[in-house]
């Protein structure tokens, strides 16, 4: 097992009964991804800990990551199939939960994989809705904070009554608008089909599992660091995340599968800083440079870098619901993800 999953998992299986899920079976979808993994670390460790005798499915389109292959060497089922073309009924169990997480969320990715990543989150999320239907399950469709859009500033923290407004017509709508007509099958499956459905709409996570060659903004400050000792910015770094550690994100899917009443969910944290000091924080770990190069334009694909200026998420209504009072603090987060790529990648400080 990958220590630093497991370090986590274990510390945050304390934080709740999984007994719901006990000998039933919990079909993951991209259970290579970040969320994915640590979902199944945590089933598993329920599994040994616990005594759960939960089985496990997973789907991924590529072969269990090197943070999973034991576990699914010697335990459970693994599919190493393209979700799009797979056969759901060639799973021959009853499923009891279905958490689907299978997408493209790097940008870089689900541009290159444009036709996919809105048949992941229509096509696929109605075949498994279908089956959730036939298999009396509880399914946990996996959304994300892009449904969105750019709340005004009246709505950040943004809660989930915001209705989100997206262009369905620029280069981030085949994620953002795939998720949200993902979003409508399961209130459609939900209301009219009598499906246990639920939605949690995620935002930034981060942690052990975030690699350096990731796309997004924070594995390349992190390679950079590591690797050439200077992270160079193309702007001022002035716009505003809010990052989960993704065994926190883990910890609020396990209570909405297991114990959640309600329909929506946003599930994210606390720390909300600008991208400037997401860079400086790194440098700080790194022991790098900063250099912010205003004059430098890089060339990407249209408009792909067009994002909103702050991403919050009213997280509330989670909280309240499921008593959770502490987070990861960000810094001792992202000191175990740098410590988790250079022990992965065989990076040396300098």
């Amino acid at each position: 097992m990958d220590k630093y999953i497991k370090e986590d998992c274990m510390e945050y299986l304390k934080k709740i009964d999984l007994s719901p899920l006990y000998n039933k079976t919990v079909l993951i979808t991209g259970a290579n991804g970040l969320i994915g993994t640590y979902i199944i670390y945590m089933l598993h460790l329920a599994n040994i800990l616990k005594g759960g005798e939960i089985k496990i499915y997973a789907v991924s389109r590529s072969k269990p990551c090197e943070a999973l292959t034991d576990i699914f060497e010697q335990n459970y089922s693994f599919y190493s199939e393209d979700l799009n073309s797979m056969d759901i009924d060639k799973l021959k169990v009853k499923i009891d939960y279905i958490i689907h997480g299978a997408t493209y969320a790097q940008p870089g990715k689900f541009l290159r994989n444009y036709l996919d990543t809105i048949h992941l989150n229509t096509i696929v999320t109605e075949k498994l809705l279908q089956r959730a239907k036939k298999d009396n399950s509880v399914i946990l469709f996996l959304s994300s904070s892009e449904i969105y859009g750019e709340p005004d500033i009246d709505n950040i923290p943004t809660p989930e009554s915001y209705p989100g407004f997206c262009s369905p017509i620029n280069v981030r709508a085949v994620y953002s608008e795939s998720k949200r007509m993902g979003e409508t099958l399961c209130f459609a499956y939900r209301h009219y089909e009598g499906v246990d459905a639920k939605v949690a709409r995620i935002s930034m996570t981060y942690g052990p599992g975030v690699k350096g060659d990731d796309e997004r903004v924070l594995g390349q400050f992190i390679r950079r660091g590591l690797e050439q000792k200077n992270i160079t910015m193309l702007d001022d770094g002035s716009k505003v995340r809010t990052f989960c550690y993704i065994a926190d994100c883990a910890l609020m899917l396990m209570h909405i599968i297991a114990y959640g009443k309600d329909f929506v969910y946003n599930v994210g944290g606390q720390d909300s800083i600008s991208i400037k000091t997401l860079a400086q924080e790194v440098c700080s770990i790194t022991g790098s440079t900063l250099t912010i190069d205003n004059q430098q334009k890089k060339q990407t694909i249209e408009e792909i870098k067009v994002s909103p200026d702050k991403v919050q998420l009213d997280i509330s209504k989670i909280l309240s619901e499921f008593g959770i009072i502490s987070f990861k603090p960000f810094r001792e987060g992202l000191e175990r993800t740098v410590e988790w790529n250079k022990d992965k990648w065989n990076l040396q400080m300098k």
